[in-house]
């Protein structure tokens, strides 16, 4: 390996250890990294001078000099996430500590049409240009949809959700002038959950939107399956013969756990749901929800003993879990022949936009290992 080599290896593993510490000294970059103070010290002139990390103080003395606090520039890049539903377009802006910077959520029903994709460019465009965000400090933009996507990230290989062409991917080059992929959504959503929980430990990441999907994280690596689309979780059979599903077969997961199962019964409106079932005025939305929950209860009882790790609710449901989370765990916990505590039972970070985040997400991964 030449010095040139050397040094380039060097840059780049000083600045992932002060990525995942957040606040470090020289002394502790070397003793995670073996390398030595003055080739730490080199490096770091080096990622000051490119403005990737900074000295934001000292800590405390142990005796002599005190040691220079450094820590990441958070806005030294930035990416974009693009959620695309039915119904709903969401663009996101954040920083490399996955921090929101920026957003815009609007009611946009899909058109895979350059009309819609114009709406899309400028949309983005504006929130770039409200942020003063130069094009030379973003890495890419990341567009999750709810749809299978080839290992390419550019080509679909299995849409009902929406109606969208296999080469979307192409047909937005125009409209797009940074470099872009797709994401699924559900994984994205698992990314974004995986990355800010800040555990290497594995994790089924269940999403709980207009459909029901999933993600099988192992720390930032998500687990797609031979065909690209493991974690189907939706279309988990847990009522034979049951109502019918959107993909045609019967008892599905998603035919009685997505968003809609709740928000039909207030006008689509899942907010105005469970500010009705606060209020504990209304014994019919009382009812069904405890009915979503037993339902709710079998799939993730059935996840853990498939999967034997933690279980996160995610998506737009996820978002109102909380005040219920003790709840569901004992329903859950009732069905497990192994344990009697359902903490591995958790809700997710991200109450909202965590797909676009995830997406986002992969250029931020990306940036830092090949750096």
């Amino acid at each position: 390996m030449s010095t040139e080599q050397s040094k380039t290896k060097s840059f780049g593993n000083i600045y992932r250890i002060i990525y995942q510490d957040k606040k470090t000294s020289r002394q502790n970059i070397a003793q995670k990294s073996g390398i030595s103070l003055p080739t730490i010290s080199q490096n770091l002139a080096l990622l000051t001078d490119a403005g990737l990390v900074r000295t934001v103080g000292s800590f405390k003395s142990t005796g002599g000099r005190k040691p220079n606090i450094i820590s990441c520039v958070p806005s030294a890049r930035y990416a974009l996430g693009i959620d695309i539903t039915k119904n709903h377009l969401s663009i996101v802006l954040i920083d490399l500590e996955l921090n929101i910077i920026g957003s815009k959520r609007m009611r946009l029903p899909f058109q895979d049409s350059p009309g819609y994709f114009q709406i899309l460019s400028r949309e983005m465009r504006d929130l770039l240009e409200k942020h003063q965000i130069h094009s030379d400090k973003l890495l890419g933009v990341g567009i999750s949809m709810p749809v299978h996507v080839k290992t390419d990230q550019k080509t679909i290989s299995y849409a009902t959700v929406i109606n969208v062409s296999a080469n979307i991917h192409e047909r937005l080059a125009p409209y797009i002038p940074y470099p872009y992929l797709l994401f699924n959504d559900a994984n994205s959503a698992g990314l974004a959950e995986s990355w800010i929980s800040g555990s290497e430990q594995p994790m089924i990441y269940l999403s709980l939107s207009s459909s029901v999907g999933g993600a099988n994280m192992h720390g930032k690596e998500i687990y797609t399956g031979v065909n690209s689309r493991a974690t189907e979780f939706g279309h988990m059979c847990i009522v034979p013969n049951g109502r019918t599903c959107y993909c045609g077969q019967k008892g599905c997961l998603d035919a009685y756990c997505s968003a809609r199962q709740l928000s039909d019964f207030t006008d689509g409106n899942l907010g105005e749901f469970f500010q009705q079932l606060s209020t504990h005025h209304n014994p019919g939305l009382e009812r069904i929800f405890d009915e979503y929950l037993d339902h709710l209860a079998l799939a993730v009882n059935n996840l853990r003993m498939c999967y034997d790790c933690d279980i996160v609710l995610g998506g737009n449901v996820g978002a109102y879990m909380g005040d219920y989370i003790d709840r569901f765990r004992q329903k859950a916990i009732a069905l497990n022949p192994f344990e009697d505590n359902g903490d591995f039972i958790r809700v997710c970070h991200y109450r909202t936009e965590a797909s676009a985040v995830g997406a986002a997400a992969y250029y931020i991964n990306e940036f830092i290992q090949n750096l």
